[in-house]
């Protein structure tokens, strides 16, 4: 996909083009165009305005917003899907290490979604778009956000700033405040010998300031939604969270 927005691995085809063309007639012969047919293509007949179009390395292409948009018209993809793809699109944040700008702005995002009438997916954008949170850094984030959110847990805010005891500043993946849990996803990368070091200072640092901390890998995401929940409930009621 042209802007790199993350997909479940079953939506993801490199060998597919999808391809679109207004809907209309051939001027040549007056015939109803088609929509593109070959073995590489997956063709589409789509009504685009000017500002749902942008060109890529010489190539038109629809843009980030309305690439998500249509994204939303696939019934295969859940909500959870659709949040974690619109989430890499407006995530921005200044965190030290790997700063990050948005593709889209969530506002302009939303600006754009209530500009739209009568498109495909409209509905399920609308619902999708209040669901979005800035700061999330990965697809796994964003699903374990969401099953946060879904178990009514209290706000966790991505990319939380944590001060430690020596005025250093540490970027927790989700945490809340209130009750001072933090949340990490480790995905693979978190098992480099180099990485597995930064990380023994980072829990360090966040022990010194008195936070509690869950990590999640994906053989904790596989074990389910409940599962992962009770974990951080836990980490919760340490700091006085009852529910």
């Amino acid at each position: 996909m042209a802007h790199r927005i993350p997909l479940p691995a079953w939506a993801q085809d490199p060998t597919i083009l999808d391809l679109s063309r207004a809907p209309g007639r051939d001027p040549g012969s007056n015939e109803r165009l088609g929509q593109p047919r070959r073995s590489e293509i997956r063709g589409h007949r789509l009504r685009l305005q000017d500002d749902d179009v942008t060109t890529l390395d010489g190539t038109r292409v629809t843009t980030p917003a309305r690439t998500w948009l249509d994204l939303c018209s696939i019934r295969g993809l859940s909500f959870d899907d659709l949040i974690a793809a619109g989430e890499y699109l407006v995530s921005e944040h200044e965190r030290t290490f790997h700063p990050r700008t948005a593709i889209v702005q969530l506002a302009d995002l939303r600006s754009y979604i209530e500009s739209r009438h009568r498109v495909v997916g409209l509905g399920r954008a609308r619902i999708a778009l209040e669901l979005l949170a800035v700061g999330v850094d990965s697809p796994p984030e964003s699903y374990l956000r969401q099953m946060l959110e879904r178990a009514g847990l209290p706000k966790f805010i991505p990319n939380c700033p944590v001060t430690d005891p020596w005025g250093g500043t540490i970027w927790i993946d989700l945490g809340n405040v209130e009750f001072r849990t933090g949340v990490e996803y480790e995905g693979e990368h978190h098992f480099t010998e180099e990485q597995m070091a930064l990380d023994a200072w980072r829990d360090t640092r966040t022990r010194a300031a008195r936070w509690n901390q869950v990590k999640i890998t994906k053989h904790d995401m596989a074990r389910g939604e409940s599962y992962v929940v009770q974990r951080v409930v836990e980490a919760l009621r340490d700091h006085g969270y009852r529910r």
